[in-house]
């Protein structure tokens, strides 16, 4: 097997861990549109990173990490809604990447790969990256699994025993932000959200318990990505739209068995 075909596999593996677990706590919280408004700001980052000379990952994670403070501030005043706010950093964020990308590439940028992956580019030191962060984020939610878990499921409970709520939702945010920055060449800017909600969203049917939705979640999510891998690759196509078809077309299996009363 060639040696970026099993680079992609590993990547591939690595990012539906993460994706898969993180993205229960999404569907959770409901927070799919904090998700995409942190995806979009992926661009910026992309763009400031390379402007700087710091590299895509580096510059990933700060913009994306700076947007999770930022909007957690934010939301603490509410002087405005909690979609309003996202929706303008998510705007703001996607054009002026695009803009500080045609600035310092002009007609070089290859804005498809961005904006939809390009997992077969994946080198070894993204590999390095992508176990990184599934490190740092596998090793936070074994540590706070049962505090994320009751401040997610009854929030006032969680706070009457003492939790801080606004550190959690922090550090839940913070979480998300560095999972899209390793998440960007696999699936996209645009694609970045659907490995958070799909995968979850077709555990959610056969799960009893949030333990079991989040083993499933990442079962599925890695079943998906190598579908969606295998097919890009053996009919030369985009590689993740073509994960994400392989997420819908699970979903649309699970939406057409019988319902279950759980």
């Amino acid at each position: 097997m060639e040696d970026f075909i099993i680079r992609a596999f590993l990547a591939a593996l690595g990012i539906s861990i993460i994706t898969g677990s993180l993205g229960c706590f999404v569907i959770w919280k409901r927070m799919s549109y904090f998700s995409e408004s942190i995806s979009h700001s992926a661009l910026l980052g992309v763009s400031l990173g390379l402007a700087s000379g710091l590299g895509m990952h580096i510059g990933l994670i700060v913009v994306g990490v700076i947007f999770a403070i930022l909007i957690t501030i934010l939301q603490q005043k509410q002087f405005l809604s909690n979609d309003a706010i996202l929706g303008i950093f998510s705007h703001i964020s996607l054009s002026l990447g695009v803009v500080i990308l045609a600035l310092i590439d002009g007609s070089n940028t290859d804005y498809f790969s961005l904006l939809f992956g390009d997992i077969l580019s994946i080198n070894l030191k993204d590999i390095v990256w992508v176990y990184a962060i599934l490190i740092i984020v596998g090793t936070l939610l074994i540590i706070f699994w049962q505090r994320l878990l009751l401040l997610t499921l009854n929030q006032d409970l969680g706070v009457a025993n003492g939790l801080n709520k606004l550190f959690y939702q922090l550090l839940f945010m913070l979480m998300i932000a560095i999972t899209v920055s390793v998440s960007v060449q696999i699936v996209g800017v645009l694609l970045i959200t659907s490995l958070l909600i799909i995968p979850p969203a077709i555990a959610r049917f056969f799960s009893r318990s949030p333990a079991q939705m989040l083993l499933l979640s990442i079962i599925t999510s890695i079943s998906a990505t190598i579908i969606g891998l295998s097919a890009s690759m053996h009919y030369d196509i985009a590689t993740g739209p073509a994960i994400v078809i392989s997420l819908g077309a699970l979903f649309a299996i699970t939406q057409a068995l019988p319902s279950r009363n759980l």
